[in-house]
């Protein structure tokens, strides 16, 4: 899942020296690290981890738990997780992982199965979903993590932005120029209000892929990176063109936030925290959690958000079966293949992963349970009525394709996103650069599919 990936970023914090402990490995006990992403806009992980650490050291005397923050927005996160993991000496025992992440680093041999505790544990085969259970399932069929959360994508509106624009509310469009009539009616209706915003230059990076380039993607005729058929991934083709040809229009027909903010590493925040509330923004396409910093408990509480915004399902492109698209990842908990104290570290895990911790979590972060049990509970639903919409989106939503190589072939969507948001190429351009770049991605021009 990628998730506030262009939020407020810091200066990365100095992590102290990882591993045991080695005065408290010589005097008997066991000391487990947990590292984990912080921002001050976003402190509901930490706030989680804080409550499991207590409840888990109640009960396993003689082991600590070190929890080590890193401070940042997720590239500075995966930057400071693959220096630590060089080495069996540095790298953290337990961590919080992206799932788009999770193959890349099983192939490197950094992360332990967790198949045989997973067995003993009852909460696995009765509270999650078989398809949250393939967020963190390696190629080998082996799972190597536990869900924390998952996600589904799609549109927030401003409800006095359509009413002065003339536009309807309830908002249902059907097709993308319906998307596009609706952000060319408010450029010409209210000249000071940013139509559409999305994510789609480098500085976001999964959020400019998955929030911005895959919703596209997957929602024309047939769209998809990897051809599972043939077991290839797909060179281009008019969908990849089609896609970058919507950000094109956005970004040509200045529909969208100003380049200085579209490269902006807290365009997030000034969508969620200023332009919303201030109704200086139309339209955003953005995931199921955009809602938890309005909350009582939110970063930035905005007690009329309930009748100010709306929300909406992005359209297929012409309208085609299903009708709407989205995507969904997450996040897991997982152990590392360096971990000495496994059976310890999977017992932290389950304790960051009970109903009482996922409810913690999701509540405060606005994502999707991934627990039966905690989204069954009416607290889960308090005070958010977006969640019912977002949660009936796994209906149409599509997932990552995952394998060793999507990270890398990620990154090239994002070149062409960015290429075309400066236009510093057009969409046929980009796309030529992504189907030139493709086989280096992914291991070899027989890995891939060309349309």
């Amino acid at each position: 899942m990628i998730r506030r990936l262009a939020g407020s970023v810091l200066l990365l914090a100095a992590v102290a020296g990882c591993g045991a402990d080695p005065a408290r490995e010589s005097s008997g006990g066991k000391e487990l690290e947990v590292l984990y992403r912080v921002e001050p806009t976003w402190p509901h992980l930490e706030k989680m981890l804080t409550a499991a650490k207590k409840q888990y050291e109640s009960t396993h005397p003689g082991v600590t738990v070190k929890l080590t923050a890193v401070q940042g927005h997720s590239e500075v996160y995966y930057t400071k997780l693959a220096l630590l993991n060089r080495s069996p000496d540095s790298a953290p025992d337990i961590y919080y992982h992206d799932t788009f992440q999770v193959n890349a680093d099983v192939a490197a041999g950094k992360l332990a199965p967790l198949d045989d505790y997973l067995a003993t544990w009852p909460d696995w085969s009765t509270q999650f979903p078989d398809s949250v259970k393939q967020a963190a399932r390696g190629g080998d069929g082996k799972t190597y993590g536990i869900p924390i959360s998952t996600d589904t994508r799609g549109l927030w509106y401003q409800k006095d932005v359509f009413a002065r624009a003339g536009l309807p509310v309830p908002w249902e469009p059907k097709t993308w120029d319906d998307v596009l009539t609706a952000a060319r009616t408010i450029k010409q209706k209210l000249p000071d209000v940013i139509p559409f915003s999305m994510y789609s230059t480098k500085a976001h990076g999964e959020a400019t892929t998955m929030q911005g380039f895959e919703m596209l993607l997957y929602g024309t005729p047939g769209g998809t990176l990897y051809d599972d058929t043939q077991q290839k991934w797909v060179a281009g083709g008019k969908n990849f063109t089609d896609a970058l040809a919507f950000v094109n229009a956005i970004y040509r027909e200045e529909l969208g936030p100003r380049q200085a903010d579209a490269h902006n590493l807290k365009l997030y925040d000034k969508t969620v925290f200023e332009w919303f509330p201030a109704a200086k923004l139309g339209i955003s396409l953005d995931g199921a959690w955009a809602s938890s910093a309005w909350k009582p408990t939110g970063s930035k509480p905005w007690p009329e958000w309930k009748d100010k915004i709306g929300w909406a399902a992005m359209p297929t492109q012409n309208g085609q079966e299903p009708g709407a698209v989205s995507m969904s990842g997450g996040w897991v908990i997982a152990m590392s293949a360096y971990a000495k104290d496994k059976k310890e570290a999977f017992d932290f895990i389950t304790v960051a992963t009970s109903k009482e911790s996922s409810m913690t979590y999701s509540v405060g972060t606005g994502d999707l349970s991934p627990r039966k049990d905690v989204a069954a509970d009416p607290a889960y639903s308090a005070d958010n009525p977006s969640i019912k919409f977002f949660t009936d989106l796994a209906a149409v939503t599509h997932y990552r394709p995952a394998f060793e190589a999507y990270p890398k072939v990620s990154a090239q969507i994002q070149e062409a996103m960015e290429a075309v948001t400066t236009g510093a190429r057009t969409p046929e351009e980009a796309m030529a650069a992504y189907v030139k770049a493709l086989p280096a991605a992914v291991g070899g021009a027989d890995k891939v599919l060309s349309r």
